[in-house]
C-alpha cells in the first residue's frame, strides 16, 4: 500500500477481501466493531457499488 495515496471505500473493501482470514480477523478486531456490525456494513459496500465493481473489472 501507499501511504502516499488516498484509498477509496472500494479499494479498501477490494484490499480487504483480498486478505487471508487470519488477516481479515485482525482487521476486525482492531476496528472494534462486532463481527455481525462489521459483516454488514461489507455487505452493504458491495451492494452499494456491485455496478462500479462490475464497471471496473
Amino acid at each position: 500500500m501507499d501511504t502516499q495515496h488516498k484509498y477509496t471505500v472500494e479499494e479498501v473493501l477490494e484490499i480487504y477481501s483480498s486478505l487471508e482470514v487470519k488477516d481479515q480477523e485482525l482487521i476486525k478486531n482492531k476496528l472494534l466493531i462486532s463481527e455481525s456490525d462489521f459483516e454488514r456494513l461489507v455487505k452493504e459496500d458491495f451492494i452499494k457499488y456491485d455496478a462500479t465493481f462490475k464497471a471496473l473489472a
